[in-house]
């Protein structure tokens, strides 16, 4: 009896380290998690020739690119992703051709509590497409820098993340950093782009103050640049940080900057102007952000109204450069007419950190509770629900929780 009880208990045993040795080794192949419906996957380690399996994915994006459909799924597994062409030639880009359909959009996503590193110019020239990032963990970051090109220009001409010619694109909770000229993020002749809950920070040459041809950074290198567009488009719930010119320019070179909403973002600690709403846009509304602590190396304000920028409306933000100030918008090179400006809150927004670069209010902040345009996010960039009286800016705010004695 004492045989037989030993035997069972040492068949226990064997199983017990069996189990524990599958789920040691799941990290290889994770089960898919539920609700997550990848069609394909592309792996640092995989290869182009594969059939794009979890046990098998690709290697480089542009295979997902030319190969997905309407309603598919990628998902990018851990690592850094390069272009299959060599760093600073044009081929160091991937290119988005194909289009999804109404409701069912092509989707680029990085596996969940993963991070994966796209390098290289990322072109979405296809319509019904969404770049995602996860949000608790892991995430989908877009970095460079691009490289010179021929002139001996670093980067010149070429933006991280293009947008041109397609509509219905989706940017979400995704990382655009350390590209070297031009913008982060650029859209052109576009519509129906959303971009959501995005961190867009670090980009330019912080390191020339005059290029080759004799251009100045700070005047030209953006975090977002935003160029013609029409349709419904939307910037919100972002951080928007420490670009070498603005963090957010519209200056459309032809055509007109139209529909486009930017709403809740804080943007913060750019050389040039924290906002310019330049050439070409008309109509467009900028509402319920917090603009603080930018131009810091110029002595432009906060917001800039220019060239022939017209009906454009800034409605309830906190503005801030430093010192008290009885106006934050700066017109001296405007054109256009009929932009109005009002209810600015000219004050500290009480970030809980700044120089950490934690952005969320402390008590006696000016930006908590008072969003008044019905236009406004129901939850933050953290996903927190935002209250029917919500704060301005990416970050809801959190009350301190009382300590228990």
């Amino acid at each position: 009896m004492f045989r037989v009880t030993s035997l069972f208990f040492l068949l226990a045993c064997f199983g017990l380290v069996l189990i524990s040795f599958v789920k040691g080794n799941a990290t290889a192949a994770p089960p898919v998690p539920t609700g997550l419906a990848c069609a394909y996957y592309v792996s640092p380690n995989g290869s182009d020739a594969s059939s794009g399996t979890i046990q098998a994915p690709w290697k480089h994006l542009q295979k997902a690119f030319d190969t997905l459909s309407a309603g598919q799924v990628v998902c990018l597994r851990a690592g850094s992703y390069e272009p299959a062409g060599a760093y600073n030639t044009p081929s160091y880009r991937q290119t988005l051709s194909r289009a999804g359909e109404p409701g069912n959009a092509i989707v680029i996503q990085n596996y969940p509590g993963e991070t994966a590193v796209v390098l290289g110019l990322v072109v979405a020239r296809g319509n019904y497409v969404k770049f995602l990032g996860t949000r608790s963990s892991g995430g989908l970051i877009f970095q460079g820098p691009l490289g010179p090109d021929a002139s001996g220009v670093k980067g010149k001409g070429s933006s991280q993340v293009w947008i041109d010619k397609c509509h219905d694109v989706v940017l979400d909770h995704v990382e655009i950093r350390n590209n070297d000229y031009h913008a982060g993020l650029y859209v052109s002749d576009a519509s129906n782009v959303q971009v959501r809950g995005c961190y867009v920070h670090d980009n330019g040459r912080f390191d020339v103050e005059t290029d080759a041809l004799g251009e100045h950074p700070v005047n030209v290198d953006q975090g977002i640049y935003w160029a013609a567009s029409s349709g419904t488009n939307r910037i919100a719930n972002c951080l928007l940080e420490r670009n070498r010119s603005a963090n957010l320019q519209l200056f459309a070179g032809s055509g007109r900057i139209t529909g486009l909403t930017i709403v809740q973002n804080t943007i913060v600690k750019s050389m040039n102007s924290g906002v310019i709403i330049g050439k070409g846009a008309y109509g467009n509304l900028f509402t319920n952000n917090i603009v603080a602590m930018n131009s810091q190396g110029t002595n432009n304000r906060q917001i800039r109204l220019a060239d022939d920028a017209s009906s454009n409306i800034i409605d309830t933000n906190v503005v801030w450069g430093g010192t008290p100030s009885s106006d934050e918008v700066n017109r001296w090179t405007l054109r256009g007419s009929d932009n109005v400006a009002r209810n600015l809150f000219v004050g500290d927004p009480l970030f809980v950190d700044f120089s950490r670069g934690d952005y969320h209010l402390r008590p006696g902040s000016p930006a908590i509770g008072v969003v008044r345009s019905v236009d406004r996010e129901s939850a933050d960039i953290d996903d927190m629900r935002r209250p029917a009286r919500a704060s301005l800016g990416a970050y809801e705010y959190r009350p301190p929780q009382s300590s228990l004695n």
